[in-house]
């Protein structure tokens, strides 16, 4: 039968600028780049043998027989070799596998590997079996070359259909996941593949099939197969998209491996230092560095002076080789540039999946390990984190991001007590926060986590305006309220401004500066006093009252008492509860309420919660009470509801009176 060679001898020249190129961009060895360059040599080989075999069909009486069905036999294993890998490939590409569960990819391993044997064994068999029975194809000396026309001759046909038919119907289910224009890439391959096929299928001879396999690898290599979107551009080993496809890869097929991150620390001092550009630098000859000595494993970046390595199957005695060569090598300087630098590293290592079951909860651990104080030693199990804390962290940071948004923030009241005046008088705003399914987060929790993230500023400040808020819009001698109290954090405490702007917000609500009392922590008065000074002196001149909260919690510093115009001590709950369990605490407490009576201030007792208490402390002095015993923190209606009851039963006694 004539042949058409044209279409093959243009494949061969597609793959050959395909092989220039691939070479030249440096690819980094990750499971997308080896299975795409095997994918590269596959259509290659497979295109020589096709125009070998059509040579050897054509002069077959002048051929070795022998030669004929081995060549044959090589043609048919790489042409079904294609749509195994290229499925393969477009799962990694598309990183299908991390959007799946385990045993469903070992069902999809099976039913791609299963028809792919089947479908070698019957071509291999053809030759062992050729003066039996005729398989895939045969020859005669008269006839020459002849295809089967038969079920395993079709069996071979519908094993590259349904790797096309399995791509597509993953195309189906993920097609929101995978970008538009990647989407139009693999609708091309389904098009380009199929209708070469068919046609080689339906007009023999015409040898289209490997030039659609060597377009679509052409397509493939230029608009999918980029490496350099998986490279940090600063260090030039692989960036964090890479390390999230890597983990996700090797936890959805069960892989045992383990994730040894490295922290350089110091890198803002470094370029503070030496600059940008040089940290860069160090960075980049740690990166070669750890790609030189792992080059059995992926090197990745995730960050500024923080590298990945992930080795699998690493067992104790490879892992302490490991930690040896890292700690050898960064005892020695780095020098760069007539630059001398010594680097510190810290390790922490996580084995999965006995550490973690998913890529974001590794990436959660590199993280915590980072930023954590708790863990600053120079190497780390993740055996040994509490992961509970860093997952109850991370569940509240998100609250607290959209926490204002969404409207999840919340300001309860809980009513404060005059032992003078023997009724209630008002309230201490307190903030409360709900998750997203409506359950309250305790302040105990969040209020650290809001200020480490720097969210304590906007809450503080939503605290007072919502105050300020509620204030103006009732008549306040109607409802009795004399005093509210809102908390002031350390964060707000250290602002400059924070004075501008509570004048500010309270200027725009017109309430009485004197119904406002403003908490100050002896956290804060430690931290910040000059500018804490200027604050305090600044809105007491404008008439607010403002008080020290949580006394006796933290540094119990007497100079805070009468350095800043401080006019009520509040005396934190722990303080009082202990007075009542300890002999020599009851003794305490009731000195300090004395002092700080004598010294003209007032006192507020937290935490009151029987009536023993709240009668001991009437007796020693206190002139506010505040706890559970008088109320919890309830919500606005409820307070105004209780302080309206209040001023009504106030009235009404005075009336009989």
């Amino acid at each position: 039968m004539i042949q058409i060679y044209q279409y093959a001898v243009a494949a061969l020249f597609i793959e050959a600028i395909v092989i220039f190129f691939y070479f030249q961009k440096k690819s980094l060895p990750t499971f997308q780049n080896i299975v795409f360059l095997i994918i590269l040599s596959v259509i290659t080989l497979a295109t020589v043998a096709e125009l070998g075999a059509g040579y050897l069909e054509e002069h077959s009486k002048e051929m070795s027989p022998n030669l004929l069905w081995v060549v044959e036999c090589i043609y048919f294993t790489l042409n079904t070799s294609f749509g195994l890998l290229f499925t393969i490939y477009s799962f990694s590409a598309f990183d299908i596998y991390g959007k799946l569960k385990r045993r469903t990819i070992h069902a999809l391993q099976i039913s791609m590997l299963i028809p792919y044997f089947l479908s070698v064994l019957i071509i291999w068999l053809t030759p062992v079996l050729k003066d039996v029975y005729v398989l895939v194809f045969s020859f005669d000396p008269i006839s020459g070359y002849q295809r089967g026309n038969n079920i395993w001759f079709y069996a071979i046909c519908f094993t590259k259909a349904f790797y096309i038919l399995l791509t597509f119907i993953v195309i189906i289910i993920f097609y929101k996941v995978i970008p538009h224009s990647k989407l139009q890439i693999l609708y091309f391959y389904l098009i380009a593949v199929s209708s070469t096929a068919l046609i080689q299928l339906f007009r023999y001879g015409l040898l289209v099939e490997s030039f659609g396999m060597a377009l679509v690898t052409l397509v493939y290599f230029f608009f999918i197969q980029k490496p350099e979107e998986l490279v940090d551009t600063a260090t030039y080993t692989l960036n964090q998209a890479a390390l999230l496809r890597t983990l996700r890869y090797n936890l959805s097929v069960g892989k045992n491996f383990s994730c040894i991150a490295i922290y350089v620390d110091d890198t803002m001092f470094i370029a503070n230092t030496f600059g940008i550009n040089q940290m860069n630098n160090f960075l980049t000859d740690v990166g070669n560095f750890l790609k030189q000595k792992f080059s059995y494993a992926n090197v990745f970046s995730r960050q500024q002076g923080c590298f990945c390595i992930v080795l699998r199957d690493c067992n104790e005695q490879k892992l302490n080789e490991v930690i040896s060569v890292l700690n050898h090598r960064f005892q020695k300087a780095w020098e760069r540039d007539n630059v001398e630098l010594k680097l510190y590293i810290r390790l922490c290592i996580i084995h999965c999946p006995a550490d973690a079951n998913s890529a974001e909860e590794i990436i959660d651990i590199v993280n915590m390990i980072s930023t954590d104080e708790r863990y600053r030693q120079s190497v780390v199990f993740a055996s040994e984190i509490d992961l509970n804390y860093r997952r109850r962290s991370i569940y509240i940071e998100h609250a607290l991001r959209n926490g204002l948004t969404e409207n999840r923030f919340d300001v309860f009241y809980q009513p404060i007590w005059s032992t003078s005046e023997k009724k209630l008088i008002g309230a201490e705003a307190l903030i409360r926060l709900k998750d997203d399914q409506g359950h309250f987060i305790s302040p105990e929790d969040f209020i650290p986590i809001a200020e480490k993230t720097g969210a304590i500023l906007r809450i503080g400040e939503y605290v007072f305006e919502s105050v300020c808020l509620n204030l103006s819009q009732i008549d306040i001698e109607e409802y009795g309220i004399k005093k509210i109290d809102i908390n002031l954090s350390v964060a707000q405490c250290m602002q400059e401004i924070l004075a501008e702007q509570i004048l500010k917000i309270q200027s725009i609500y017109k309430v009485p500066t004197s119904v406002i009392n403003l908490e100050i922590t002896e956290t804060a008065a430690a931290h910040t006093p000059e500018i804490l000074l200027k604050n305090m002196q600044d809105l007491a001149a404008a008439g607010f009252e403002l008080s020290l909260d949580d006394y006796g919690s933290g540094y119990s510093n007497m100079s805070y008492m009468l350095n800043l115009p401080f006019k009520m001590i509040k005396i934190d709950k722990y303080i009082v509860w202990a007075a009542f369990s300890d002999k020599r605490a009851e003794k305490a407490l009731e000195a300090t309420i004395r002092m700080i009576k004598s010294i003209g201030m007032t006192v507020l007792a937290e935490g009151v919660e029987t009536p023993e208490q709240a009668e001991w402390l009437i007796n020693s002095g206190c002139d506010f009470l505040q706890g559970f015993y008088y109320s919890r923190p309830i919500p606005k209606k409820e307070f105004l509801a209780i302080m309206k009851k209040t001023a009504e039963d106030s009235k009404s006694s005075e009336k009989n009176n």
